[in-house]
């Protein structure tokens, strides 16, 4: 669906009117899940190690940056990259 940018609810008609089971909800509550572990688990690593470097000042400076993809109004894929300015 997505080659012919068509969204999730698109996917979920085609395969009603196909007959065919619906998109792999469960399988991507699982994978967000799992992400979510993942990055939450990296971000507070990455908190640590840069209290450590500022010999436990919490007081940092960093730079800001994101970027959204916009093909759709429902699509929500995104990157934020956060940099410590002493780096």
């Amino acid at each position: 669906m997505r080659c012919i940018r068509k969204g999730a609810e698109s996917a979920a008609m085609f395969c009603g009117i196909m007959n065919l089971p619906p998109p792999p909800t469960k399988f991507n509550n699982i994978l967000l899940q799992a992400a979510r572990e993942t990055y939450e688990e990296s971000m507070a690593e990455a908190v640590h190690e840069a209290v450590e470097e500022n010999e436990g000042g919490r007081d940092i400076a960093v730079a800001v940056d994101d970027s959204w993809q916009k093909r759709g109004f429902s699509l929500k894929n995104g990157v934020v990259t956060v940099t410590s300015v002493d780096t």
